[in-house]
């Protein structure tokens, strides 16, 4: 329970640590100067909150919304009075002279209505109404940005779906853009300990369970809202939703997993032209991939920025400087926030050209422990190198050229990536306990390489090709790359994976070089039992340098114990890989060869 009561305060609070310089306390000068109920569609109700720098509604300034649905703000459910749900972002906006509108999105908080997802069309469609509302009010300039970390990271985004002409910039933090892939069934899986968890809080929130959260949502009236939150107990349940949408075409509440991301809005978004500051961590879910596939594909000006970070950038998740406790991240809280400050002074206030400068991507290089830049994605000079799969578990520059080559694994649902990890982190959860997976790996499939007699600079998306037999028609396949220091210590770097049947390769939409995967019910099918087939999948993008005198490995599971459900549900399924002349198993990796 108090482990629970920890994440719905990180959730609700703030995913900033304290210590920015320039963030103000949010006391009585920045308390939201009234509450009020906007109608959205259908007429529904939603609760919004507005702030004033100082107090002060006679300046007529540019607003910033962040539309969330972990509440907009609280009170104490006994004397009633409000706590405004004001972080060190709001702070710094607050005293750089922005408006801040914070939202309860309908379904949640003390808005009106059911929820029929998560991030659905009619969410975006409710968002245009706030805009009109904001820019119709005496305290506007006309000017809109949206922000934010998480769920508003995204809703941030889906704002220019809308195609409103107010909306002049928006910041998506850590943010979704195929739900389904991450974080809803990355690899075609369910996440049970995140999604389980995730779906407790947010039932408490969109009931108002005080007697839980020990706190209550903030009231727009003198009247508490209970007409309101007794239309929430129609939400779908979010754990049992995602139990019951296992394909990326399955109705997630109303809608498909596919209606409710933002690359079902890339048209809208593209022709919206809005400018965009997209921050995401490689070690964080999916939220680096997303942040370059929509650079790749989506038109916008964007300016990208890739940390070393956990979700929402609070903590450093570098597996070379972190070990067992959680450590400052880079770049710290303050610089963050004063890239949002710059971004919105420049596309709001027409303030300041130094964003015209930032290079299109900044990204963090592994084992260099430092930022690299590039205005293009991939950056110039990168090519593709593969390593084979070989006899006794090596990693060879060239394939084998035996008649038969197998190796047998039987899997071992031990293996884990911890309670720390690239999925947990979505909860709040630094991550930890990665740079050193020896003990790991002995329970795994592994192929390593010699140590490199120079250095190897990978940066982009690998892919896995594995020629693979299974005992059983379910399973599952985990593919973790690793970086072999000359001590013998394993670093965990990125990872991959595979609901088995989900094994077709379908046409990439949005990178012709990445393996693609429809996950769509129809591409579906059951593994042939003891029958060779071609497995194909990538790991999560990454960049890392390989330092001569260190090997490369990667380690291969079939489970994922302390993040992913058992597949299959019983039995232990025996893999065979194949790694002969006519059986060609390896991985492909990205490189640069000038860095």
């Amino acid at each position: 329970m108090k482990h629970l009561q920890l994440i719905f305060t990180i959730l609700l609070v703030s995913v900033y640590q304290p210590g920015c310089h320039q963030a103000a306390k949010a006391d009585v000068s920045f308390g939201a100067s009234a509450s009020y109920y906007v109608p959205a569609v259908n007429g529904t109700k939603l609760a919004v909150d507005v702030y004033f720098p100082e107090g002060d509604k006679t300046r007529k300034l540019p607003a910033l919304i962040e539309l969330t649905r972990y509440w907009r703000s609280t009170e104490d459910p006994q004397t009633g009075a409000s706590t405004p749900a004001l972080r060190q972002r709001d702070s710094i906006f607050l005293t750089n002279d922005y408006i801040l509108v914070k939202v309860d999105v309908r379904g949640t908080g003390a808005s009106y209505g059911r929820r029929p997802g998560e991030y659905t069309p009619t969410e975006v469609q409710d968002a245009k109404y706030i805009v009109d509302w904001i820019v119709n009010q005496p305290w506007s300039d006309g000017s809109v940005g949206a922000y934010g970390t998480s769920y508003s990271g995204t809703t941030a985004e889906l704002l220019c779906a809308t195609g409103h002409e107010a909306v002049k910039a928006v910041i998506p933090g850590w943010s979704d853009f195929d739900i389904y892939e991450s974080p809803g069934r990355p690899y075609g899986m369910l996440a049970t300990s995140f999604i389980a968890e995730w779906s407790k809080v947010v039932h408490w929130l969109d009931n108002n369970a005080t007697d839980v959260l020990q706190t209550s949502v903030r009231r727009v009236t003198a009247t508490f809202p209970e007409e309101a939150i007794a239309e929430h107990q129609d939400n779908p349940d979010v754990l049992e939703a995602a139990k019951d949408a296992k394909y990326k075409d399955s109705k997630f509440g109303d809608f498909t997993h596919e209606e409710c991301s933002p690359i079902h809005w890339q048209k809208e978004i593209s022709e919206s032209q809005v400018p965009m500051l997209v921050l995401a961590s490689w070690m964080d879910a999916g939220t680096a991939e997303g942040a370059l596939l929509r650079l790749q594909n989506f038109p916008n000006p964007q300016k990208v920025v890739l940390m070393p970070t956990a979700h929402g950038g609070g903590s450093h998740a570098s597996p070379f400087i972190v070990s067992d406790k959680a450590i400052d991240p880079v770049p710290s809280v303050a610089e963050q926030l004063q890239l949002q400050l710059d971004f919105f002074d420049h596309y709001l206030k027409v303030k300041g050209e130094e964003v015209d400068d930032w290079p299109t991507v900044k990204y963090y290089n592994f084992g260099e422990e430092a930022f690299k830049t590039t205005d293009s994605w991939p950056p110039q000079g990168q090519s593709r190198v593969k390593y084979f799969l070989a006899k006794n578990g090596k990693l060879a520059t060239s394939p084998s050229n035996e008649p038969k080559g197998i190796d047998e694994y039987r899997v071992d649902f031990s293996v884990s990536t911890g309670n720390n990890n690239r999925w947990s982190t979505q909860m709040g959860k630094p991550v930890l306990n990665l740079d050193n997976r020896n003990a790991v790996d002995s329970m795994m499939l592994t192929y390593t390489t010699d140590p490199f007699k120079k250095d190897l600079q990978i940066t982009g998306t690998p892919a896995i090709t594995l020629q693979l037999s299974s005992t059983h028609q379910e399973g599952a396949i985990f593919v973790y790359l690793e970086d072999i220091d000359p001590n013998g210590k394993s670093r965990y770097i990125t990872e991959g994976g595979l609901l088995l049947e989900h094994r077709k390769i379908s046409q990439n939409p949005m990178s012709d070089h990445v393996p693609y995967h429809s996950f769509y019910l129809l591409d579906a099918a059951p593994m042939p039992m003891n029958k060779v087939e071609e497995i194909t999948f990538k790991l999560w993008p990454t960049s890392v340098l390989m330092k001569k005198g260190h090997s490369l490995r990667i380690a291969i599971a079939g489970s994922d114990k302390d993040t992913f459900d058992r597949a299959p549900k019983e039995g232990t399924p025996v893999y065979k890989v194949h790694r002969s002349k006519a059986y060609v198993s390896f991985i492909d990796l990205p490189v640069l060869k000038d860095f």
